[in-house]
C-alpha cells in the first residue's frame, strides 16, 4: 500500500480549506445583498419580523467575511468562535422557520412549494464554515 507524502496531503488540505473559506465569503456577500432584497420584496406587508430577518442575514454575512483565524489572542478567538457557532445555529433556525411559514402560507392558497434548494444550500455552506474556521485556526486538529 502506498501513501502520499505528508507534504502533498497538507497542501491538498490547505487548498480544500481555502476553497471552503471562499465559499463562505461568497455566501457572506450573497447574504449581505439578500437580506435587503427579501425586505424589499415583502413590500408594504414588511413588519418587524421581516426587518429583523434582513438585518440578521446582513450581520451573518458580515461575520462570514471577517478573518476569524487572524485574531491574535486564543481567548478572544474562542469567544468569537463561540459567538460564530451560535450565529450559525440561529441562521439554520431562521431558515427552517421561514421555510415552514412559506409552506403554511402556500397551503392556505392551495399551492405546493418545491424543494427549498436555496435555503438548503445556505444552511450547508453556513454549517460548513464552523469546521473551516476551526481548522484554519488549529490545523493540528485535522489529523
Amino acid at each position: 500500500m502506498t501513501t502520499a507524502p505528508v507534504e502533498v496531503q497538507s497542501r491538498e488540505t490547505q487548498n480544500g480549506l481555502r476553497y471552503a473559506r471562499w465559499a463562505g465569503m461568497l455566501l457572506g456577500l450573497f447574504l449581505i445583498g439578500y437580506g435587503p432584497y427579501l425586505y424589499q420584496q415583502a413590500g408594504s406587508a414588511a413588519g418587524l419580523a421581516h426587518l429583523l430577518r434582513a438585518l440578521f442575514y446582513m450581520a451573518y454575512g458580515i461575520l462570514l467575511l471577517l478573518p476569524l483565524n487572524r485574531i491574535p489572542s486564543d481567548r478572544a478567538w474562542t469567544a468569537v468562535f463561540a459567538g460564530f457557532v451560535m450565529m450559525t445555529v440561529a441562521l439554520v433556525f431562521v431558515l427552517i422557520v421561514s421555510v415552514i411559514f412559506d409552506y403554511m402560507a402556500a397551503a392556505e392558497r392551495d399551492e405546493r412549494l418545491g424543494v427549498p434548494g436555496k435555503e438548503g444550500t445556505i444552511i450547508f455552506f453556513g454549517l460548513m464554515q464552523i469546521p473551516v474556521h476551526l481548522f484554519l485556526r488549529k490545523p493540528d486538529l485535522i489529523d
